[in-house]
């Protein structure tokens, strides 16, 4: 007999398919035959985990993103998520046009269109994954933005209003005429694995057991070789993600801060420059084109970060204080929550000098009061289950 075969499809941007690379790798420690839906990007990662790639092209991931969001820029978000499923389902049906579709179909809120396609049309099961703030019937993350960011926007934008037409000629190809508009664009499935814990989920009150809190979902091991420094000064890691980082005057101030102080700082470049861009650096100052996470964050006593949602709770399950500069409006309400709760100080990115970011890492780390917050809720953080619970709940789906 066949092994149980699972398609997860996250959207191909590294705060999406990180999390879901752990979950790849358990079942494939169990047995399933896992096939997961991603660009050429991560295919080597994929590979790595034993599952197959299925590889495909996107037109969203990687785009630069604007410096300020405006109404417009919000509004035509859904048009452009839409076109990219216009544009997914082939491939991905394709592939499996002379095999067996696969038994599950686990998808990312961000792919949840083209996906929701491919599973109708197989009339297989499916589980919607967030690796942000998880949505229902009751709470959105998006009325949200909306009110704060955008609350001009027309609500019959000509975008919006394609939105819904792409929409349906999304299913018509399909022959799918018959679904409900409003169904199909629901905010969860019937099951939902969601990437934080639930103390973490804004209006977590209004979620029932529909939605799995499984906090991150991260590898056993770092498979690095990074190591702290001999001097056992605390570490200090700076990052602006893999989207939105291409400020040298940023690393530059948090490399100047602490130049003078018994700290190690770790900056992570991410692509958007080079070592060689920064110029000279303090002695306690390293600096790393690429370094995971992964490798440096169990050492770290604080992060100076960008608020993305997976670098946040891979912070948090490490219990290392967080300094959060926000850019999108999503990563906003991710830095203001962490605030709400005691774990992190948000500095706008406006506000952001060698001085403040040196104040409000020692202010934070200092503080008993957070440190305790901080350790607490990282045991509650890693205790939520993980990519093991997450596999647990994908095998459950398929008895």
């Amino acid at each position: 007999m066949a092994a149980p075969h699972v398609l997860l499809w996250p959207f191909p941007g590294h705060g999406h398919v990180d999390p879901t690379l752990p979950v790849a790798a358990e079942l494939v420690r169990r047995g399933l035959h896992v096939t997961v839906a991603t660009t050429e990007r991560f295919a080597e990662a994929v590979t790595a985990t034993g599952a197959e790639v299925l590889p495909y092209a996107s037109a969203l991931a990687g785009r630069p993103l604007p410096e300020v969001f405006d109404p417009d820029y919000l509004a035509r978000e859904p048009l452009r998520a839409m076109i990219e499923a216009i544009a997914t389902v082939p491939p991905i049906r394709s592939h499996f046009q002379h095999r067996q579709p696969p038994d599950l179909v686990v998808y990312d809120s961000s792919t949840y269109a083209a996906a929701r396609v491919a599973a109708l049309t197989w009339s297989r099961p499916a589980i919607q994954m967030f690796p942000t703030f998880a949505s229902n019937e009751k709470w959105q993350l998006g009325p949200w933005i909306k009110d704060e960011f955008a609350p001009e926007i027309d609500e019959h934008h000509p975008a919006l209003l394609e939105f819904f037409y792409c929409m349906g000629e999304l299913l018509s190809g399909y022959g799918l005429d018959d679904i409900d508009l409003e169904r199909f664009h629901a905010p969860c499935e019937d099951h939902n694995l969601v990437f934080l814990p639930k103390f973490f989920q804004l209006g977590n009150e209004f979620f029932d057991d529909r939605h799995e809190f499984l906090g991150p979902c991260l590898p056993t091991n770092s498979g690095g070789t990074w190591q702290p420094p001999a001097s056992g000064h605390p570490v200090l890691v700076v990052s602006l993600g893999t989207e939105k980082n291409k400020d040298t005057r940023f690393f530059h101030d948090c490399a100047q801060a602490f130049a003078d102080l018994p700290w190690h700082v770790v900056l992570t470049l991410g692509g958007g420059m080079t070592v060689a861009d920064l110029g000279p650096l303090p002695a306690n100052v390293e600096a790393h084109q690429y370094l995971s996470h992964a490798e440096v964050l169990p050492h770290a006593t604080a992060l100076v970060a960008h608020a993305g949602m997976s670098t946040t709770m891979r912070a948090l399950h490490h219990g290392v204080a967080q300094v959060l500069v926000p850019h999108t409006p999503e990563q906003h309400f991710v830095a203001r929550r962490a605030a709400e709760l005691g774990i992190a100080r948000l500095l706008p990115r406006d506000q952001v000098t060698a001085h403040a970011v040196r104040e409000a890492v020692l202010e934070l780390t200092s503080d008993d009061r957070a440190r305790t917050q901080i350790r607490e809720l990282a045991e509650q953080t890693r205790a939520a289950g993980g990519a093991m619970r997450a596999a647990d709940l994908i095998q459950a789906r398929l008895a």
